[in-house]
């Protein structure tokens, strides 16, 4: 069995709602919340074509945004995301 070698353990995201936004002017995109932790987050879309490799991402009840970048995809559907330093 391979070692887990990840910075921060993960926990459960129980496909918690969350939302990604692009730009100012680009809709939000909705999606779930498959495992989460203090250095990223697993995701679940309907496509994830349309998904840049850089948003803010809001998972709901927690009132902030983080900025995302991708660090892996599972087409069509899941991609693991790393958070990364706010832009202020």
């Amino acid at each position: 069995m391979p070692i887990d070698q990840r910075k921060y353990p993960r926990r459960p995201g129980n496909n918690q709602a969350a939302v990604v936004y692009i730009s100012p002017e680009a809709p939000p995109i909705m999606c779930t919340v498959a495992d989460i932790s203090e250095g990223g987050a697993g995701l679940t879309f309907v496509n994830t074509a349309i998904i840049p490799n850089r948003f803010k991402l809001e998972v709901k009840g927690e009132g902030k945004l983080r900025n995302c970048r991708i660090a892996w995809k599972a087409e069509p559907h899941r991609i693991g995301v790393a958070f990364e330093p706010d832009d202020s």
